[in-house]
């Protein structure tokens, strides 16, 4: 197993000798991933917009399962691991340094081994993109001054890609992943007051549909998964996004799809564009909290 890989392992919230953890797999998928991400970097693309292109669909796929994790409904254990975090648990907090100064390590050294560099870069661009998403997505002010997704991931790889290659991290007692998030912080901000000033200047329609598309965003980051990809996709012009074929919106969303058939796929849309119309009373939520729901509260304590 690769070092990026035993460093994933063990810093799983569950135990890595139970049944949950598919090991073998977990190699496998990352070892595809690993491929893409090393051609993509020797090619001088950044990883930003390699998880975006679609020549590298093991890329892609992996950027996207992990977004679509967030919202996935969580038992009990990880539940139960992030309170253990949020109560200063030294284990549980040893076991999350071990796995970032791993990371860190490994995405600034070349020690001839490309695939490994470059998927312990994409893991740490990974963790600061997502837990920025958390932090914008919380509220509505992100997109109702018109921020997109890939703002998000360009200014979390700048940020990677710059302190990465600071010489300071090479001492003791910094921790990377907190300076690249903490920056990376700083720049979306900035660009969130730049875009208020010029809305200032704009038309009402334009801030009409900046807030539509904010509220209705909001609102689908409240429901189940497979809801909120299916409706997301069903309404993307009100999103400014392109539509896909159901086939092909389940092939790109396993995790929120896999198993249904185009008639419940169907059917949920159905059902569903009538309870967003019907008030937030009747929306289809979750019934468990997703690591989304846990980690916007514990930002909000």
């Amino acid at each position: 197993m690769s070092p990026v890989a035993l460093a994933v392992t063990e810093a799983l919230p569950v135990p890595a000798a139970t049944e949950a953890v598919d090991l073998q797999a977990l190699q496998l998928e990352l070892d595809a991933v690993a491929d893409e991400a090393a051609t993509a970097r020797a090619e001088g693309l950044g990883l930003d917009r390699a998880v975006r292109d679609p020549r590298f669909p093991a890329l892609v796929g992996f950027h996207r399962d992990l977004q679509d994790a967030l919202f996935v409904e969580v038992d009990e254990p990880i539940v139960g691991w992030l309170a253990e975090l949020r109560g200063g648990d030294s284990e549980s907090h040893g076991r999350l340094e071990h796995f970032a100064d791993a990371l860190s390590r490994t995405a600034r050294h070349d020690d001839g081994s490309g695939r490994t560099r470059a998927l312990a870069e994409l893991l740490v661009f990974e963790a600061v993109r997502l837990r920025l998403c958390v932090v914008l997505w919380s509220s509505q002010d992100y997109e109702r001054t018109g921020g997109h997704d890939d703002d998000i991931d360009q200014v979390a790889w700048s940020e990677v890609e710059a302190i990465l290659a600071r010489p300071e991290l090479a001492q003791g007692g910094v921790r990377p992943l907190q300076v690249m998030f903490a920056a990376a912080c700083v720049q979306l901000f900035r660009g969130t007051h730049e875009r208020i000033d010029e809305l200032r200047r704009s038309s009402d329609e334009v801030q009409e549909q900046l807030g539509v598309r904010a509220r209705l965003k909001a609102a689908l980051r409240e429901l189940r998964l497979p809801e909120a990809v299916l409706l997301e996709n069903a309404l993307s012009n009100l999103l400014g996004e392109d539509r896909l074929e159901l086939e092909a919106l389940k092939a790109a969303h396993p995790l929120a799809l896999d198993g249904l058939s185009r008639q419940a796929m169907d059917q949920r849309v159905s059902r569903g564009r009538k309870a967003l119309g019907a008030g937030p009373e009747h929306w289809p939520r979750r019934r468990r909290p997703a690591l989304f729901d846990l980690l916007r509260d514990d930002d909000r304590r």
